[in-house]
C-alpha cells in the first residue's frame, strides 16, 4: 500500500508538468498564480486493500482558498473553510471529459487481470492501474476547466461577489452551495463584502435550506457583526 501511494504521488508530480501555473503538493494539484487566492483540484485518493490486491479510488473535487476569507474563518470560527468547495459527483452534469463519473466512481486495481483470475468480480467501476494516469489528467483538466466557466477572477471583489458558482448539479443531491458550512462560508464573504444584511437573513427561519443550519457558526458570525460593520464604515474593509 504505501509503495503504491508513492508511485501514485509520483505519478501525479509527473502530469502536473504539463500544466503551466499548476504544481502539485500535499495531494492536491494547486494553482497560486492569483495572490489572493489559491485554485485546487483535489483527486480525492483513497488507498484500499482487496486481499493481496492494492487499489486507489478518484473522488475529485475542486476548492478556493482565498486568504482573507481564511483568515476571518480562523478568527471567527477557530477554524478555516474554503471559499468555494464542490465535489466532482455533485456536478455531473458538467463533467464532460469524465463521462463514467455521471453513472460511477472508478476504482484502480494493480493488477485488475490477476485480480480477477484469482475469482474477483468483473464490475464496469473496476480499472487496472495502467488506466490511472490517463483519469488523473482527465480530473487535472476538468477541474480547470470549471475554474475557467463558473469563476470571475478578474479581480478579488468580483470573484468574491460571483459566488457560490452556478452550475448544473447532480439530480441525486441538488444545488446545495447555501448548505452547511457552504452557507457559513457564503455569510462570511457577504461580510468582507459589505453586506451584512445576507447574514441575519440567512440566520433568520425566514430563509429556508434543504438542511439544518450550522447555527452555532452562525452564532458566531452574528456576533461580531457590530465590529465588522464598525470597521467596514470606517476603513471600506473588514478587520476583527
Amino acid at each position: 500500500m504505501v509503495a503504491l501511494k508513492a508511485d501514485v504521488m509520483a505519478l501525479c508530480k509527473e502530469i502536473v508538468k504539463n500544466f503551466e501555473g499548476w504544481e502539485f503538493l500535499s495531494e492536491q494539484f494547486k494553482n497560486k498564480s492569483l495572490k489572493h487566492t489559491t485554485l485546487i483540484v483535489e483527486p480525492g485518493f483513497v488507498f484500499d486493500q482487496w486481499g493481496d490486491r492494492n487499489s486507489v479510488k478518484v473522488f475529485p473535487s475542486i476548492y478556493l482558498d482565498n486568504k482573507k476569507a481564511k483568515y476571518l474563518c480562523k478568527k471567527i470560527l477557530g477554524r478555516p473553510i474554503y471559499a468555494s468547495n464542490i465535489l466532482f459527483v455533485g456536478m455531473r452534469g458538467e463533467l464532460n471529459m469524465l463521462p463514467e463519473f455521471a453513472v460511477y466512481t472508478p476504482l484502480f486495481f494493480q493488477d485488475k487481470a490477476g485480480f480477477i483470475r484469482e475469482g474477483g468480480s468483473d464490475k464496469p467501476y473496476w480499472k487496472d492501474i495502467s488506466e490511472l494516469p490517463d483519469m488523473i489528467e482527465r480530473v487535472l483538466r476538468q477541474g480547470i476547466l470549471f475554474f475557467e466557466k463558473h469563476y470571475d477572477f478578474s479581480s478579488e471583489k468580483n470573484m468574491l461577489e460571483a459566488l457560490p458558482a452556478k452550475y448544473k448539479a447532480s439530480s441525486s443531491g441538488g444545488y446545495q452551495e447555501y448548505e452547511h458550512s457552504r452557507g457559513v462560508m457564503l455569510c462570511i464573504i457577504r461580510c468582507m463584502l459589505g453586506d451584512f444584511e445576507f447574514v441575519r437573513r440567512y440566520r433568520s427561519a425566514e430563509y429556508r435550506t434543504i438542511y439544518p443550519k450550522m447555527t452555532e457558526d452562525l452564532d458566531k458570525i452574528m456576533a461580531y457583526l457590530p465590529q465588522m460593520e464598525k470597521s467596514w464604515l470606517e476603513k471600506g474593509y473588514v478587520s476583527i
